[in-house]
């Protein structure tokens, strides 16, 4: 599992998340990941940390080394 980091829509908090496969797909799929910021599940794409219905590409997901 890899680690990443996406910004949850509720806190604006940055969070860690966990992408079974990074980098995997084609960069439009996403993946349920439960936020230890508001304890509600977003769903995310790992390899860019955006959420499904934003709409700026404001951030991208970082990997952690």
């Amino acid at each position: 599992m890899a680690p990443f980091i996406f910004r949850c829509p509720n806190t604006a908090l940055n969070v860690q998340g966990f992408a079974v496969e990074p980098g995997s797909g084609d960069g439009h799929s996403f993946e349920g990941v439960t936020c230890t910021a508001c304890a509600r599940v977003h769903l995310v794409n790992p390899k860019t940390g955006r959420l499904l219905g934003e709409d700026a590409p404001e951030q991208s997901a970082r990997f952690l080394d």
